[in-house]
């Protein structure tokens, strides 16, 4: 009796297709070398250079980097980062958080989860990823920050405070932090500072548009109405400008408090 021919296991469904009996094809090479291909890493050259390319298709090339290796930090980094840049949020998070599994404390996954959190309206879901960043001894201003940002979502104003004052050491009268600063302290009714801290972020180089906004809620809601306005005035259309003084003028009313910052102040990372 023959002995019986053993196969070797095949490394694609076309090889396992054709059996042991004879070679693969020049079809069947062809079909193998770009499925291995697929599966190899992009080049140096070709990571650098999707960054260039629109939103989508820089989602599509780190998604497709990322199936093929989930361990492979910068393509978690960026594919976490651009998911969360085109709005899809909740993948955004949990890529992150998959991430952060293997690399605790990672200052750059842990920013794109809590923003995310912050995003989702979820605050409390990133404490801990910002605890261990912290343990891990960041000093990074940008996490401070969003540390602080984070607390004042919980409501834990106070303590915000002092993440922004460690931020602000870090990066001496930075725009963004002055920015966030000045609202937390809106929020313990604090309105006289929060204008000081709010005017320094919009006379600082760098300063944006969110800046200016958030310089204008804070004088409208203290009755500076004509100033609120100019602020803005330059960078938005007139019935806008309308609507935002009437806006300010019912944060004032009897019923509401300052509290009510919290959800008209936007939320800054």
């Amino acid at each position: 009796m023959q002995p019986r021919q053993m196969c070797v296991p095949a490394i694609a469904m076309v090889l396992a297709l054709t059996g042991c009996a004879s070679a693969p094809s020049a079809e069947e090479k062809i079909m193998l070398d770009a499925e291995a291909q697929s599966i190899l890493p992009a080049s140096r050259a070709d990571r650098d250079a999707i960054g260039q390319q629109e939103l989508l298709a820089q989602a599509a090339f780190w998604n497709k980097e990322y199936e093929n290796n989930p361990n492979d930090y910068e393509s978690a980094l960026k594919l976490a980062n651009v998911l969360r840049a085109i709005g899809s949020t909740q993948r955004a998070a949990d890529v992150a958080a998959q991430a952060l599994a293997l690399k605790p404390g990672d200052v750059g996954l842990t920013m794109v989860l809590a923003q995310a959190a912050l995003d989702l309206g979820r605050p409390e879901t990133a404490v801990p990823a910002l605890a261990n960043a912290e343990a891990a001894g960041s000093d990074d201003w940008r996490m401070m920050s969003l540390i602080g940002v984070t607390m004042d979502a919980l409501g834990q104003h106070v303590g915000a405070q002092g993440y922004y004052l460690k931020a602000l050491a870090l990066s001496p009268d930075n725009p963004s932090v002055l920015s966030n600063y000045g609202l937390s302290l809106a929020l313990s009714g604090k309105a006289k500072e929060a204008e000081e801290k709010l005017r320094i972020a919009a006379a600082a180089p760098g300063a944006d548009a969110r800046v200016r906004q958030n310089l204008s809620l804070i004088l409208g809601v203290q009755g500076k109405f004509d100033e609120a306005v100019t602020v803005i005035e330059a960078e938005t259309p007139k019935p806008l400008l309308e609507s935002q003084a009437t806006y300010f003028r019912a944060l004032l009313s009897p019923n509401r408090t300052w509290r009510d910052l919290d959800s008209a102040s936007p939320s800054a990372g």
